[in-house]
């Protein structure tokens, strides 16, 4: 199963097309798709109540529960007020037909569609299941008066009702050096023994003005065991961001349009039950004595444990080009993380996909050891579509979103799954456009 943001649906409310949710569904280990448009998440696709408010859709995470159920979560927000939300489907046949939404929480709307004040937007969700119990829970991030803090919502009876949403990490208990409320890019995940697990990216401050020489961003680990209902957290690593740039608004590598970010990815080996986060920052770029960027280096990192308590020191992976927007997978030992890097280019912009793959070992230090593996065939520019004059130079920029995650996916088997958004279109069919790429790689047993 793959989901994406699609723009191919009309919204004749903005009088243009706008993002709509898809899910790909394959029953042959990924040599054919097909693509399913996931119902009623928007005005344009059919939505009633308080979704008919819901210009687009976007940020698909896909968890398989127990049953055979598939989940898909999604953020579906208004172009036209403050409006947004979190919303799930579910499917029975595996990613053919899917039953209409459920809202998780929604702000700006009442139950009939129309808007409300609101200080609130939700954003960045993502979905986990307790293989178990069949719990499955959501958590995303609200942007507020109050940070950005992170919040989850369960659901015990197949994503049809959903609990109030709680508060992952710290709002108004903050104290001096610890985590605050401005956080982002949540991944929840359970472990074998039911105790969920949620790794987001935050900021660890002095004070909530953040502007001390001590305060940094970091990998946080919270945990519950209790179903959600109160958590610890934990800070994992130092995290490092990208510069960020004037002419978009938002952080980008040198040289390139599309934003970015340095939110990790998370995932529990289904079979020993070891935890591996990674995420890309640029604590080895270049940098002028004043902290103006020069070059970005952006690398790929991966944290472990055994036990979800001790972790290890951050390994990095690849070459020091430019590798982003990492994600991993793992089971029965093997593990594989793959992201875009720009290291197959010569010219600097053009991206590939890559990846590396290991075993867990006793220390961790081994994954990635025998280097990146090119996974693309061919480097594609992602300077095409969606794009902006720049609010500094007024330039026209070229490809100001590429997506702001990647995902990949390995089975018992030892075959992953990568998915990523490619550039290239149909050579001599299409003219380079974003599609929703993927290509099964077998896990090399002798490595």
């Amino acid at each position: 199963m793959s989901g994406t943001n699609d723009y191919r649906v009309f919204n004749s409310r903005e009088n243009r097309n706008d993002s709509s949710g898809w899910a790909y569904a394959t029953f042959d280990g990924g040599s054919s798709w097909t693509d399913v448009q996931v119902p009623r998440l928007t005005f344009q696709t059919g939505a009633t109540g308080a979704l008919f408010d819901m210009d687009s859709a976007g940020d698909p995470a896909l968890a398989f529960g127990t049953g055979g159920r598939v989940y898909y979560s999604n953020l579906v927000f208004s172009r036209l007020n403050g409006g947004s939300g979190v919303v799930v489907s579910a499917s029975h046949d595996g990613g053919l037909t899917w039953g209409k939404p459920s809202i998780v929480h929604t702000d700006g709307v009442d139950e009939d569609g129309n808007p409300l004040p609101t200080s609130i937007f939700n954003d960045k969700p993502w979905i986990g299941v307790d293989q178990k119990s069949g719990a499955v829970y959501v958590s995303w991030t609200q942007f507020g008066p109050n940070g950005s803090p992170i919040v989850v919502s369960h659901s015990t009876d197949g994503g049809h009702h959903w609990s109030r949403p709680v508060a992952v990490n710290p709002i108004s208990s903050f104290t001096t050096g610890g985590i605050t409320p401005f956080s982002s890019g949540s991944i929840p995940q359970v472990g074998r023994d039911g105790t969920l697990y949620i790794a987001y990216e935050a900021a660890v401050c002095q004070t909530l003005a953040c502007s001390l020489p001590t305060d940094h961003d970091a990998i946080v680990l919270a945990t519950s065991t209790d179903g959600g209902q109160t958590f610890t957290n934990r800070e994992l690593a130092f995290d490092f961001d990208f510069p960020f740039n004037a002419d978009t608004g938002r952080e980008t590598l040198t040289g390139e349009n599309f934003r970015i970010n340095s939110f990790p990815q998370f995932a529990i080996d289904p079979v020993t039950g070891d935890m591996f986060i990674t995420w890309a920052d640029d604590r080895n770029g270049q940098y002028d004595s004043l902290g103006n960027s020069i070059k970005t280096n952006g690398d790929v990192f991966v944290i472990a444990s055994h036990d979800g308590s001790n972790w290890s020191g951050p390994v990095q992976i690849g070459t020091s080009a430019d590798e982003v927007y990492p994600a991993v997978a793992a089971n029965n030992g093997r593990v594989a993380v793959t992201f875009y890097t720009r290291k197959f280019d010569p010219n600097g912009v053009g991206l590939d996909f890559a990846g590396v793959t290991g075993r867990a070992g006793k220390d961790f230090a081994q994954i990635g050891r025998h280097g990146v593996r090119r996974l693309t065939t061919q480097t594609s520019n992602p300077q095409i579509q969606f794009v902006m004059a720049g609010l500094v130079t007024g330039a026209v920029l070229q490809g100001v979103f590429i997506g702001d995650y990647t995902a990949v996916a390995m089975g018992s088997d030892g075959v992953f799954h990568p998915a990523w958004t490619d550039f290239r279109g149909s050579p001599g069919v299409t003219a380079p456009n974003q599609d929703d790429y993927t290509q099964a790689f077998s896990f090399d047993r002798d490595r």
